[in-house]
């Protein structure tokens, strides 16, 4: 079951909360005409969430949310900039690893999973964010363990969101080249060492070396086992 929130933090939004869903992210796709835009759907539980490739995994004491915005803009590198400078602004020091995980002390602390949804033209995005608010030992992944509510938190998110649309594409590739884990780092790829140097306006990951320079999409490369 799906309830209104009476939200006491930013009013931009609107704001739903769901005890057990199988996915946020999924709900928003499927009823994404029910709900106007700057929605916001957070789980108490959810049991099928997903990732890149379609990994599955449940939670119940994360933060999961989804944030469902009917105006297009560069969202591979809004999302994960306000995630990352939203903790900092809470206190927590956090690189991105490209192209949408965040990481703190070396280990993975959030996942974001942004869907387009077009009809013929863009009709929606759909930015899945998954928090980790305790340690994940059997998956090497670390947790924020704070005494901040998740609603405090998911308010700077927001807040930092609406921040970062404002801004310019030059100046928001700037500040994901800062808060990057993986430019300045050698990147193995079709048997070819190259550089990682930025992103592109689209999110590519840009690569050079000595004869070319080119942009890969995160689905034409496994970073983990091409980072030097």
């Amino acid at each position: 079951m799906i309830k209104k929130l009476n939200w006491e933090y930013d009013a931009k939004y609107s704001f739903f909360l769901a005890d057990e869903i199988e996915s946020t992210n999924t709900y928003f796709k499927e009823h994404r005409e029910e709900y106007p835009d700057r929605s916001v759907l957070i789980a108490q539980r959810q049991t099928k969430g997903r990732g890149r490739y379609n990994r599955v995994w449940e939670s119940k004491d994360d933060i999961t949310f989804s944030i469902l915005l009917k105006h297009n803009a560069s969202y591979n590198i809004i999302a994960p900039l306000a995630l990352s400078l939203a903790l900092y602004s809470l206190g927590y020091d956090t690189g991105i690893k490209w192209p949408n995980d965040i990481y703190m002390q070396d280990k993975k602390l959030a996942g974001i999973l942004i869907e387009d949804l077009y009809q013929i033209t863009f009709h929606s995005a759909v930015i899945g964010i998954g928090l980790n608010m305790s340690d994940k030992e059997e998956y090497n992944a670390i947790g924020l363990n704070s005494k901040l509510s998740k609603y405090e938190i998911i308010d700077a998110i927001l807040v930092k969101l609406d921040e970062l649309l404002q801004m310019d594409i030059k100046d928001l590739i700037a500040l994901y080249r800062k808060k990057s884990i993986v430019v300045g780092r050698m990147v193995y790829y079709h048997d070819k060492l190259y550089k990682a140097i930025g992103v592109s306006n689209l999110g590519y990951l840009i690569l050079k070396n000595d004869y070319e320079e080119i942009c890969i999409s995160c689905d034409e490369i496994n970073l983990k086992e091409s980072l030097r």
